[in-house]
């Protein structure tokens, strides 16, 4: 009997020791409990404490500071569809890995925001701007399309990396 032989060897030391024994067990079983939980648990909160942007250009510009900054979860609770932010919907390392990618051709020294037009047949609240962003020297018009959700927050839905990726 296996926990015979255990409970036989934990007689043979000093009571004191066996509760510190025990009480480090049930120490280390409360931590990893709680590891458990935080690692099924939820994909963390927004920074702001909500996803998505109280405004349409608001979208735009957090989405390139957030790139300017390499913060790729940021990005995520930025970077949507009208259901919400990427993150509540795919697994935080895809989320990471296809952020890193369009902040790395996203690289700028400086952006400016045109105006919102509404997009052609679209039923949902959709709005695209021509951003004209610099880098090194070089002009590019990239056209982002960001779309409102729920609680009337902004989500960037698509950008127009062929202005960047065809040069």
């Amino acid at each position: 009997m296996p926990g015979a032989k255990w409970r036989a060897r934990l007689r043979c030391i000093r009571p004191d020791k066996q509760q510190r024994i025990v009480r480090k067990s049930k120490h280390l079983l409360t931590l990893a409990a709680i590891l458990l939980i935080v690692g099924c648990g939820s994909r963390g909160v927004p920074p702001s404490g909500v996803s998505g942007a109280p405004a349409a250009t608001a979208a735009v510009e957090r989405f390139l500071q957030l790139a300017a900054e390499r913060d790729y979860s940021g990005m995520g609770w930025i970077f949507g569809t009208a259901e919400g932010p990427i993150l509540d919907r795919d697994p935080v390392p895809q989320v990471e890995q296809r952020m890193y990618a369009l902040a790395s051709l996203l690289e700028h020294d400086g952006f400016v925001i045109g105006e919102g037009l509404p997009v052609p047949g679209r039923m949902v609240d959709a709005l695209r701007f021509q951003v004209l962003l610099s880098n090194r020297g070089e002009n590019f018009q990239v056209p982002f399309t960001v779309v409102q959700g729920a609680q009337d927050r902004w989500f960037v839905e698509q950008i127009g990396v062929e202005a960047i990726t065809e040069r």
